[in-house]
């Protein structure tokens, strides 16, 4: 069954419109999203495709603090380690199947849940999302995304919309989202067992602190560091634990870092 990168949940403390600006000044093209107001949440988006980057932050912290949406109560219980990347979403058709298949491996899954969004014009945006949890590890599994229109009708819609649009300074799309875990070779097997996903080679990334191991997906790879000396990926893991920890855009004429809401962005240049 395929699964696909949807997008990275990046919790912020600001407004989701500050967090949208700020990454408009860095060269992005980001537009303010909506309201959960069943959860207590607002968020703003930047696409690069279909895969996009969600700004998440609660507006109502009572309603928040009472929902049983997994993702609203991570991001409620996040506030301590500050902004920074939360989650991230893997799309898929096939949600009440993954349900199944991963019951039978024994994960605790919570769902689907239904979603919604009511856009300024009236329309609702549905979708329905599953929630994993791995009792025998201390990963943190990504939730699963179906969205009630297809890949082609949302593409459509949202480049209509100017939501999908080119970005200023050249990003064309996400290369990837890393990780950082404790135990390399045990997380690997351990999303390799969730997914049934096929690993890449060890490899050593420098400018990381860390060994790392890539899985390849449509719309952006996952990439899983353990961090081996000081660095980017060492920090990430005392601050935040595990949890995503950077994005890799590509397209631009250049490579840019930017560090934005606890989040590091890696823009670099097609080859």
């Amino acid at each position: 069954m395929r699964l696909t990168f949807d997008h990275l949940v990046h919790f912020v403390h600001r407004t989701p419109q500050e967090a949208a600006e700020q990454f408009c000044q860095e060269g992005f093209h980001a537009v303010a999203g909506g309201r959960h107001a069943s959860w207590g949440t607002w968020n703003s988006l930047s696409y690069f495709g279909l895969s996009y980057v969600e700004f998440l932050a609660v507006e109502h912290q009572e309603l928040a603090r009472q929902s049983g949406n997994p993702l609203i109560r991570q991001c409620i219980e996040d506030e301590a380690k500050g902004e920074g990347f939360g989650q991230i979403a893997l799309r898929t058709t096939e949600m009440d199947a993954w349900a199944e298949r991963l019951r039978r491996q024994g994960l605790q899954v919570t769902g689907p849940v239904a979603g919604s969004r009511t856009r300024d014009d009236g329309t609702t945006l549905r979708w329905r999302m599953l929630f994993l949890e791995d009792a025998d590890s201390a990963l943190l599994p990504p939730f699963l995304i179906e969205w009630s229109q297809t890949d082609e009708e949302r593409i459509e819609d949202l480049t209509n919309r100017g939501i999908i649009a080119a970005h200023p300074n050249g990003a064309a799309h996400l290369e990837s989202v890393g990780y950082a875990v404790t135990d390399l070779e045990e997380a690997t097997a351990r999303w390799q067992s969730w997914f049934g996903w096929k690993k890449s080679e060890v490899f050593h990334a420098k400018e990381l602190g860390a060994i790392c191991q890539t899985f390849e997906l449509p719309g952006g790879n996952v990439v899983l560091c353990q961090p081996t000396e000081e660095g980017l990926a060492q920090t990430a893991w005392k601050n935040r634990g595990q949890r995503p920890f950077f994005a890799r855009l590509a397209g631009a004429s250049k490579n840019n870092k930017y560090k934005i809401g606890g989040g590091s962005y890696f823009l670099e240049a097609l080859e």
